[in-house]
């Protein structure tokens, strides 16, 4: 009887430490999946906003670019991710969705696929479409080779 008790004891830990296992693997591949690397590189500032571009996403097709675009307010603590479509016959671009994150953590506090208007990129006396103009710019020498390393930030930074 007290074999058998033994056993039933012993097939209880296996199943429990089988069960532990197998929630850890889920759980570390819902991370994996929830967040994402970026490798951010320095485009260019705007009154107090840093404007990046991950490599990682910059798509150079024949009729558009697609690339996330990171806005920094070191200010106010929040990182903003726009989705960003070049539309290159009608020289504009659009958000496609948006992130937003608290700078610090890197934690994801809002997210919408809301898109928002065309802006043009070519009316460089308003201040952003100015920095949007340098964006795709990056992003046609970054995806003809012309790489530079020297002003990434983050490398490697996992975001929700």
């Amino acid at each position: 009887m007290i074999n058998s008790h033994k056993r039933a004891v012993t097939l209880v830990a296996a199943a429990l430490t089988l069960t532990v296992c197998l929630m850890g693997i889920f759980a570390e591949g819902n991370i994996a999946e929830a967040s994402h690397k970026v490798d951010r590189h320095f485009v260019d500032s705007l009154d107090g906003t840093g404007y990046y571009v991950d490599v990682n996403t910059i798509n150079v097709q024949e009729n558009m670019v697609t690339v996330d675009v990171y806005m920094v307010k070191a200010l106010y603590n929040t990182m903003y991710c726009y989705g960003t479509v070049f539309n290159l016959p009608a020289q504009s671009y659009q958000y496609t969705y948006t992130k937003i994150y608290q700078y610090e953590t890197k934690k994801l506090t809002s997210y919408s696929e809301v898109p928002s208007m065309a802006y043009g990129y070519t009316n460089v006396a308003a201040g952003n479409n100015m920095i949007m103009a340098e964006v795709l710019r990056f992003c046609y020498e970054w995806s003809q080779g012309h790489q530079d390393s020297s002003n990434n930030t983050d490398v490697g930074e996992y975001l929700d």
